[in-house]
Protein backbone atom coordinates (compact mmCIF):
# COMPACT_ATOMS: atom_id res chain seq x y z
CA UNK A 1 0.00 0.00 0.00
CA UNK A 2 1.34 3.41 -1.01
CA UNK A 3 0.09 6.87 -0.12
CA UNK A 4 1.52 10.11 -1.54
CA UNK A 5 0.32 13.71 -1.37
CA UNK A 6 1.88 17.02 -2.31
CA UNK A 7 1.16 20.75 -2.18
CA UNK A 8 2.91 23.36 -4.33
CA UNK A 9 2.90 27.15 -4.10
CA UNK A 10 4.37 29.13 -7.01
CA UNK A 11 4.61 32.63 -5.61
CA UNK A 12 6.86 34.08 -8.36
CA UNK A 13 8.00 33.42 -11.92
CA UNK A 14 11.04 31.61 -10.48
CA UNK A 15 9.96 30.93 -6.92
CA UNK A 16 8.16 28.05 -5.23
CA UNK A 17 7.62 26.18 -1.97
CA UNK A 18 6.57 22.54 -2.15
CA UNK A 19 5.66 19.93 0.44
CA UNK A 20 5.15 16.23 -0.17
CA UNK A 21 4.35 13.42 2.27
CA UNK A 22 4.44 9.68 1.69
CA UNK A 23 3.69 6.37 3.39
CA UNK A 24 4.57 2.93 2.05
CA UNK A 25 3.59 -0.37 3.66
CA UNK A 26 6.03 -3.24 3.05
CA UNK A 27 4.86 -6.86 2.91
CA UNK A 28 6.54 -10.07 1.71
CA UNK A 29 9.94 -8.40 1.56
CA UNK A 30 12.71 -10.80 0.51
CA UNK A 31 14.86 -11.76 3.49
CA UNK A 32 16.73 -14.94 4.40
CA UNK A 33 15.81 -17.98 6.43
CA UNK A 34 18.12 -20.62 7.90
CA UNK A 35 16.85 -24.21 7.69
CA UNK A 36 18.26 -27.70 8.21
CA UNK A 37 17.89 -29.78 5.04
CA UNK A 38 18.80 -33.40 4.31
CA UNK A 39 20.95 -34.23 1.27
CA UNK A 40 21.67 -37.70 -0.07
CA UNK A 41 24.89 -38.39 -1.96
CA UNK A 42 26.20 -41.81 -3.03
CA UNK A 43 23.77 -43.58 -0.69
CA UNK A 44 24.64 -41.48 2.38
CA UNK A 45 22.27 -38.87 3.84
CA UNK A 46 23.53 -35.86 5.72
CA UNK A 47 21.89 -32.85 7.34
CA UNK A 48 23.13 -29.42 6.27
CA UNK A 49 22.34 -25.87 7.34
CA UNK A 50 21.04 -23.90 4.35
CA UNK A 51 20.43 -20.18 4.13
CA UNK A 52 17.92 -19.34 1.42
CA UNK A 53 15.63 -16.48 0.30
CA UNK A 54 12.21 -16.31 1.96
CA UNK A 55 9.40 -13.77 2.14
CA UNK A 56 9.37 -12.04 5.48
CA UNK A 57 6.22 -12.59 7.55
CA UNK A 58 6.74 -9.17 9.12
CA UNK A 59 5.10 -5.95 7.91
CA UNK A 60 7.25 -2.85 7.73
CA UNK A 61 6.79 0.72 6.64
CA UNK A 62 8.55 3.69 5.09
CA UNK A 63 7.14 7.14 5.75
CA UNK A 64 8.30 10.72 5.65
CA UNK A 65 8.08 14.07 3.94
CA UNK A 66 10.05 16.46 1.73
CA UNK A 67 10.08 20.26 1.90
CA UNK A 68 11.64 22.27 -0.93
CA UNK A 69 12.19 25.98 -1.67
CA UNK A 70 13.66 27.79 -4.64
CA UNK A 71 13.74 31.42 -5.71
CA UNK A 72 15.66 33.87 -7.85
CA UNK A 73 15.83 37.29 -6.19
CA UNK A 74 15.33 39.32 -9.35
CA UNK A 75 13.68 42.11 -7.30
CA UNK A 76 17.06 43.07 -5.80
CA UNK A 77 18.94 46.04 -7.26
CA UNK A 78 21.58 45.28 -9.89
CA UNK A 79 23.94 43.48 -9.84
CA UNK A 80 22.40 41.38 -7.05
CA UNK A 81 19.31 40.51 -9.08
CA UNK A 82 21.06 37.37 -10.34
CA UNK A 83 21.18 35.76 -6.88
CA UNK A 84 19.11 32.70 -6.10
CA UNK A 85 18.65 29.84 -3.63
CA UNK A 86 17.61 26.22 -4.04
CA UNK A 87 17.07 24.17 -0.85
CA UNK A 88 15.31 20.97 0.22
CA UNK A 89 14.98 18.75 3.28
CA UNK A 90 13.77 15.15 3.42
CA UNK A 91 12.81 13.08 6.46
CA UNK A 92 12.46 9.29 6.07
CA UNK A 93 11.60 6.75 8.77
CA UNK A 94 11.74 3.04 7.93
CA UNK A 95 11.21 0.12 10.28
CA UNK A 96 9.84 -3.33 10.85
CA UNK A 97 11.45 -5.62 8.26
CA UNK A 98 14.32 -8.04 8.69
CA UNK A 99 16.66 -7.48 5.76
CA UNK A 100 18.42 -10.09 3.66
CA UNK A 101 22.06 -10.90 4.45
CA UNK A 102 22.45 -13.19 1.43
CA UNK A 103 25.45 -12.75 -0.82
CA UNK A 104 26.02 -14.46 -4.16
CA UNK A 105 29.79 -14.02 -3.78
CA UNK A 106 30.27 -15.06 -0.14
CA UNK A 107 30.10 -18.82 0.60
CA UNK A 108 30.11 -18.17 4.36
CA UNK A 109 26.45 -17.14 4.12
CA UNK A 110 25.59 -20.65 3.00
CA UNK A 111 26.96 -22.02 6.27
CA UNK A 112 24.54 -19.92 8.31
CA UNK A 113 26.83 -17.00 9.10
CA UNK A 114 24.28 -14.18 9.12
CA UNK A 115 24.46 -10.73 10.70
CA UNK A 116 25.31 -10.55 14.39
CA UNK A 117 22.19 -8.47 15.18
CA UNK A 118 18.48 -8.52 14.37
CA UNK A 119 18.39 -6.66 11.04
CA UNK A 120 14.74 -5.76 11.66
CA UNK A 121 15.99 -3.21 14.19
CA UNK A 122 17.85 -1.32 11.47
CA UNK A 123 16.49 1.22 9.00
CA UNK A 124 16.29 0.01 5.42
CA UNK A 125 19.63 -0.20 3.66
CA UNK A 126 20.70 3.00 1.94
CA UNK A 127 18.05 5.26 3.54
CA UNK A 128 19.12 8.22 5.69
CA UNK A 129 16.65 9.62 8.19
CA UNK A 130 17.67 13.19 7.37
CA UNK A 131 18.82 14.54 4.00
CA UNK A 132 19.33 18.22 3.21
CA UNK A 133 20.68 20.22 0.29
CA UNK A 134 21.30 23.95 0.08
CA UNK A 135 22.65 25.80 -2.95
CA UNK A 136 23.25 29.51 -3.47
CA UNK A 137 23.83 30.61 -7.05
CA UNK A 138 24.38 33.66 -9.20
CA UNK A 139 23.36 33.74 -12.86
CA UNK A 140 23.63 37.01 -14.76
CA UNK A 141 25.29 38.00 -17.98
CA UNK A 142 28.48 36.03 -18.59
CA UNK A 143 28.84 34.97 -14.92
CA UNK A 144 27.63 31.70 -13.45
CA UNK A 145 28.55 30.87 -9.84
CA UNK A 146 27.30 28.15 -7.50
CA UNK A 147 28.05 27.03 -3.94
CA UNK A 148 26.23 23.91 -2.75
CA UNK A 149 26.22 21.92 0.50
CA UNK A 150 24.75 18.42 0.75
CA UNK A 151 24.16 16.51 4.00
CA UNK A 152 22.80 13.10 4.88
CA UNK A 153 22.59 11.44 8.29
CA UNK A 154 23.71 7.90 9.15
CA UNK A 155 22.61 5.12 6.81
CA UNK A 156 23.13 1.36 6.52
CA UNK A 157 25.75 0.47 3.90
CA UNK A 158 25.30 -3.29 4.34
CA UNK A 159 23.41 -5.40 6.87
CA UNK A 160 26.23 -7.94 7.01
CA UNK A 161 29.96 -7.33 6.77
CA UNK A 162 32.12 -9.96 5.05
CA UNK A 163 34.46 -10.35 8.03
CA UNK A 164 34.01 -11.39 11.66
CA UNK A 165 31.80 -10.50 13.49
CA UNK A 166 29.63 -10.11 10.34
CA UNK A 167 28.21 -6.84 11.69
CA UNK A 168 25.99 -4.35 9.87
CA UNK A 169 28.03 -1.39 8.61
CA UNK A 170 26.81 2.18 9.03
CA UNK A 171 28.14 5.22 7.17
CA UNK A 172 28.10 8.06 9.66
CA UNK A 173 26.36 11.32 8.84
CA UNK A 174 28.26 14.02 7.03
CA UNK A 175 28.14 16.68 4.38
CA UNK A 176 30.09 18.01 1.44
CA UNK A 177 30.59 21.52 0.08
CA UNK A 178 31.08 21.96 -3.67
CA UNK A 179 31.43 25.07 -5.78
CA UNK A 180 31.87 26.29 -9.33
CA UNK A 181 32.62 29.47 -11.26
CA UNK A 182 32.10 29.88 -15.01
CA UNK A 183 32.56 32.79 -17.39
CA UNK A 184 31.02 32.79 -20.85
CA UNK A 185 33.53 34.37 -23.20
CA UNK A 186 31.22 34.35 -26.23
CA UNK A 187 28.66 32.11 -27.93
CA UNK A 188 31.34 29.48 -28.56
CA UNK A 189 33.58 29.44 -25.48
CA UNK A 190 33.06 29.07 -21.75
CA UNK A 191 35.78 28.72 -19.12
CA UNK A 192 35.58 27.95 -15.43
CA UNK A 193 36.74 26.06 -12.37
CA UNK A 194 34.95 23.48 -10.24
CA UNK A 195 35.78 22.48 -6.66
CA UNK A 196 34.61 19.29 -4.93
CA UNK A 197 34.70 18.60 -1.17
CA UNK A 198 36.01 22.07 -0.37
CA UNK A 199 35.90 21.43 3.40
CA UNK A 200 37.89 18.18 3.00
CA UNK A 201 35.32 16.04 4.81
CA UNK A 202 36.31 12.54 5.98
CA UNK A 203 33.96 9.60 5.33
CA UNK A 204 33.54 7.49 8.47
CA UNK A 205 31.90 4.09 8.92
CA UNK A 206 31.03 2.16 12.07
CA UNK A 207 29.82 -1.37 12.85
CA UNK A 208 26.78 -2.33 14.91
CA UNK A 209 27.81 -4.49 17.88
CA UNK A 210 24.52 -5.72 19.38
CA UNK A 211 20.73 -5.44 19.39
CA UNK A 212 21.00 -2.26 21.47
CA UNK A 213 22.55 -0.80 18.29
CA UNK A 214 25.77 0.09 20.08
CA UNK A 215 28.40 1.03 17.48
CA UNK A 216 32.18 1.21 17.22
CA UNK A 217 34.39 2.83 14.58
CA UNK A 218 35.37 0.68 11.62
CA UNK A 219 36.97 2.79 8.86
CA UNK A 220 37.92 6.31 7.83
CA UNK A 221 38.40 7.55 4.26
CA UNK A 222 40.14 10.77 3.27
CA UNK A 223 38.50 11.99 0.05
CA UNK A 224 40.64 15.15 -0.45
CA UNK A 225 39.69 18.40 -2.13
CA UNK A 226 39.53 18.24 -5.91
CA UNK A 227 39.68 21.09 -8.41
CA UNK A 228 39.02 20.99 -12.13
CA UNK A 229 39.67 23.68 -14.74
CA UNK A 230 37.08 23.50 -17.51
CA UNK A 231 37.07 24.83 -21.07
CA UNK A 232 33.87 24.27 -23.06
CA UNK A 233 33.63 24.94 -26.77
CA UNK A 234 30.52 24.88 -28.94
CA UNK A 235 30.60 25.01 -32.74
Amino acid sequence: MNFDASAEWYFDDVGSITLSVFYKRLKDVITNGVTRTSFTNNGATFDAVVTQPVNSDETGSVQGFELAYQQVYHFLPAPWDGLGVNANYTYVDSEGVSQSTLSATDPDVGSGRVANVDTGLLPLQGLSEHTANFAAFYEKGPLSMRLAYSYRSDFVVTVRDVIVPFAPIIQEGGGQLDGSFFYTVNDNFRIGVQGVNLTNEITRTSQVLNNDLLTAGRSWFMNDRRFTVVLRATF
